[in-house]
């Protein structure tokens, strides 16, 4: 403990003083400059003295952080040590020869140095009577070698030149191809040279220089990947800010990327598809998503934008599109109708406040920003080349990878190095299928799974799930944002226009009609800008349906021809892109292609949405309830 001599002078912060009286908490003091007495707490003083040492030079802490030898060592020192002092053993035993009431301190460190050394262990009285007093004065952390301590830079010993000559080297392998360590080493030594000609300092030994490159690439990847290389170059070098939300839809996060899936395409092709996302930060929740063959355009967004803004339960129904896509997918199960309706009841409707985006053309399209002004959302473009300003949505990406996508067929990993063999021979999903189950993996798994950015403000060890969170947030404002309604979700769809013939509309080589129709066939519109063609709008991912405005602005619904086909049982093995070569299912392929039904007429007989049971589904083979909730 430090102490203070009362009978002599004591330096402060201000000067020197002289001790007048103590009376505990307090003593007073007389400044020797101007005579001038003041009363100082104990608190006080201790903190605006002046020339004490430090009260412990070394940490009693510093044990935790020793190596095991460096612990052996401490601990060897501390019961030679002990026992000389007190002629005992740590447990109370007494030694024979070291009894301290016969035999001196001198006498006993002889008898110890004189067994060390027996031992193979050369000990000068010197150090032993050193540690001894080190024991004394600062206790066991005092006989701590330290070396085994020493704080110092791990360049201390590298020359200042060559120093920045490696720094500069390291610094322009960013945008090069990888190399090794022995490239750094040579460019250095090239660098010094070309610098300093013949006076350039001698590079330290390959050994030395390997040390140096180690402890100066740490993290940068320099002699590892190329692009991760890249992305951690283009990362801000400051310090991390916490983007925290507490409003739900106060910052909503979108982003597209490649899913590592193969799947095939109403074509027949076999793609990679485009996964855009809608992520809101305060809750993690997926508002909206899309899936694409190809890259995506400004009305793709207007879509997504339009699944954010209307609940499923305001959208046209899906359960005969789902039906068909279920009969067709055998090997995985969709939710049932009653299941899914009750999950969209319990999924929150989250209003986007503000959309942070990056730069790409298709974000930043006067459509995709026209649509989102309408409706008063803001929106914050990223800086170029810079993934940490949505860093929410770039690691929801991962985790539907680890959680979703590799559960399916045609999973082909994140790099070519963890491709399987001949993944595209794999009973590989329709698009169409594949946008249904990870919209059922959104709504029964990802909302309904605890969050580990997702805690309880007052007990951040309760994980929330994105479904509990929003509850939470929505206490927080007093602005209820009503959703669109089914009219508005049809209107922000993509637009065409076609005729309206006797047979009905064809588009996307399919035929749609429906009885409403029937007036308005073999006419043109009142659109004189469009020469008279009808305003026509569908959904990019249910093709069963699509809506024309009629001269009132209303929507009239019109489904596919050839639906009831395709619903119909003994039609499951006539999927897109499969070759048929039986002369029943070359019938069915040309009943499909003239939109003209099999059975029945086209509407009388085509069964009503309310009256459609969900047929019972077989048992998944990738089934989504099985997941483990701490894989990612």
């Amino acid at each position: 403990m430090p102490t203070l001599d009362t009978n002599a002078p004591i330096l402060l912060d201000d000067g020197e003083h002289v001790v007048v009286q103590c009376q505990n908490p307090f003593v007073r003091l007389r400044r020797t400059a101007d005579g001038e007495m003041f009363d100082l707490n104990f608190t006080e003083l201790a903190r605006r003295q002046v020339g004490i040492p430090a009260t412990i030079p070394i940490q009693a802490r510093a044990l935790d952080a020793l190596s095991p030898a460096a612990a052996g060592s401490v601990n060897e020192w501390l019961r030679n040590v002990v026992e000389v002092l007190t002629g005992c053993t740590f447990d109370g035993t007494p030694l024979a020869g070291y009894d301290p009431s016969t035999i001196s301190q001198n006498q006993r460190v002889e008898m110890r140095i004189s067994e060390l050394v027996a031992a193979g262990k050369s000990v000068s009285r010197a150090t032993f009577m050193r540690k001894i007093k080190a024991y004394r004065e600062h206790g066991a952390a005092a006989l701590i070698d330290g070396r085994s301590i020493r704080q110092g830079g791990p360049f201390d010993m590298l020359n200042t030149d060559v120093f920045d000559a490696l720094c500069t080297v390291i610094a322009n392998q960013t945008s090069r191809s990888t190399g090794t360590k022995s490239r750094l080493i040579i460019e250095t030594r090239a660098l010094l040279i070309k610098q300093f000609g013949s006076n350039a300092p001698v590079v330290p030994p390959p050994a030395s220089m390997y040390r140096y490159i180690d402890t100066l690439t740490k993290g940068k990847h320099t002699t590892g990947s190329a692009s991760t290389r890249r992305s951690l170059a283009d990362r801000p070098q400051r310090q991390f800010g916490f983007n925290f939300q507490a409003l739900a839809g106060a910052e909503v996060q979108v982003d597209s990327t490649p899913m590592d899936i193969l799947v095939k395409s109403p074509s027949g092709e076999i793609v990679r598809p485009v996964l855009t996302i809608m992520l809101d930060v305060a809750t993690r929740s997926i508002l909206a998503s899309s899936l694409r063959m190809e890259a995506t355009k400004g009305t793709d967004h207007v879509t997504l934008l339009a699944e954010a803004l209307v609940p499923p339960a305001n959208r046209p129904d899906l359960t005969l599109f789902r039906r068909m896509l279920q009969d067709r997918t055998p090997g995985h199960r969709f939710l049932d109708a009653d299941e899914r309706r009750a999950l969209e009841s319990k999924r929150p409707y989250i209003y986007p406040r503000r959309i942070m985006m990056d730069n790409g053309k298709d974000y930043i399209s006067s459509t995709f920003l026209a649509a989102a002004a309408q409706f008063g959302i803001d929106i914050t473009t990223s800086a170029p080349r810079t993934p940490v300003h949505k860093a929410m949505v770039e690691r929801m990406f991962g985790s539907i990878n680890s959680l979703f996508t590799q559960h399916l067929p045609g999973y082909v990993g994140r790099s070519p190095e963890f491709r399987g063999n001949k993944v595209e021979e794999e009973p590989l999903l329709h698009i169409f299928a594949l946008r249904e189950l990870f919209d059922d993996w959104v709504l029964k798994n990802w909302q309904n799974r605890p969050h580990s950015s997702l805690r309880d403000p007052l007990s951040p060890t309760v994980l929330l799930t994105p479904n509990q969170m929003c509850a939470q947030a929505s206490e927080l404002t007093s602005t209820l944002h009503l959703p669109l309604t089914e009219d508005d979700f049809i209107t922000l769809l993509p637009t065409s226009f076609r005729t309206i013939r006797s047979t009905g509309i064809e588009f996307n080589s399919r035929v749609y009609d429906s009885r409403k129709l029937d007036d308005y066939r073999g006419k043109k519109s009142n659109d004189r800008a469009h020469k008279g063609f009808w305003e026509v709008k569908s959904d990019p991912y249910r093709p069963l349906q699509l809506w024309v405005r009629s001269p009132e602005h209303k929507w009239i619904a019109c489904r596919a021809r050839d639906e009831e086909v395709l619903l119909a049982p003994h039609t499951a093995g006539a999927f897109i892109g499969r070759r048929n070569t039986d002369r029943e299912d070359v019938a069915i392929m040309d009943s499909l292609r003239v939109g003209v039904p099999m059975h029945g007429s086209f509407e009388d007989d085509a069964p009503t949405e309310e009256t459609i049971d969900t047929p019972s589904t077989p048992s998944s083979t990738a089934s989504f309830d099985t997941f483990n909730p701490d894989e990612d």
